[in-house]
């Protein structure tokens, strides 16, 4: 028995692995203890990447792809598989690896260094949960899972956070369900639109990621 505990303490990516692994346990015990759903499984992340206010909307924002950390989500099938299912393979892949490589390494006097071995087994791990995940994926959807709901940011309004005028893309914050959420968006008839105005939702881009907005009338501003 202080064998084994020896072995998940130490070295330190030991350690450090196996307080992560205990405090997805401990997540799993409360939701098989609470009932929870699938909606319990996802976590609330903003698809959209906050640009520079200068940027044009003809850059790479417009035309380029969602940002590497959202394709990362999308490589180990988040949205097809509930987020902390995936985030529980995955480290769970990386606790087992680190006890297999400092073991057959004897990393033990590494001490802090041995934390270096994580980004290796983090790599390979990824690539075993987009594997071992994608059974699941049928599984899933065959139980009803259909992703993280879309948000409709169409007609609500929003603040702004920087300033924007013609074609170039901007930051405003808009709250959902009491939730501030940034988007990206540009003055729909390329009028400055200042920081702090309040703006409305008038359309869309095809791809979603950018929202075309116009000052909202008030007593102030009519």
């Amino acid at each position: 028995m202080t064998e084994l505990l020896h072995s998940l303490t130490h070295p330190v990516s030991n350690a450090v692995m196996t307080a992560v692994m205990g405090v997805i346990t401990i997540y799993w015990l409360i939701a098989m203890i609470g009932g929870l759903g699938f909606d319990a499984l996802d976590f609330d992340v903003e698809a959209d990447v906050d640009v520079d206010a200068d940027m044009d909307i003809d850059g790479d924002v417009a035309s380029g792809g969602a940002g590497p950390f959202f394709e990362l989500l999308s490589f180990v099938n988040v949205g097809k598989v509930p987020f902390m299912f995936v985030v529980t393979m995955l480290i769970f892949f990386m606790w087992i690896g680190s006890l297999i490589t400092t073991s057959l390494f004897n990393m033990a006097s590494w001490g802090a260094w041995s934390l270096l071995i994580l980004i290796p087994i983090a790599i390979i791990s990824i690539f075993i949960t987009k594997v071992a995940t994608q059974p699941f994926v049928k599984i899933f959807k065959a139980m009803g899972y259909k992703g993280e709901e879309e948000i409709d940011f169409l007609g609500r309004s929003g603040r702004m956070l920087s300033t924007i005028r013609d074609k170039k893309v901007g930051v405003a914050e808009v709250l959902v369900d009491a939730n501030p959420m940034k988007i990206n968006v540009v003055s729909i008839d390329g009028q400055e639109i200042k920081y702090g105005d309040s703006v409305i939702i008038a359309d869309e881009s095809d791809d979603k990621r950018i929202y075309y907005v116009s000052k909202e009338l008030s007593i102030d501003n009519f």
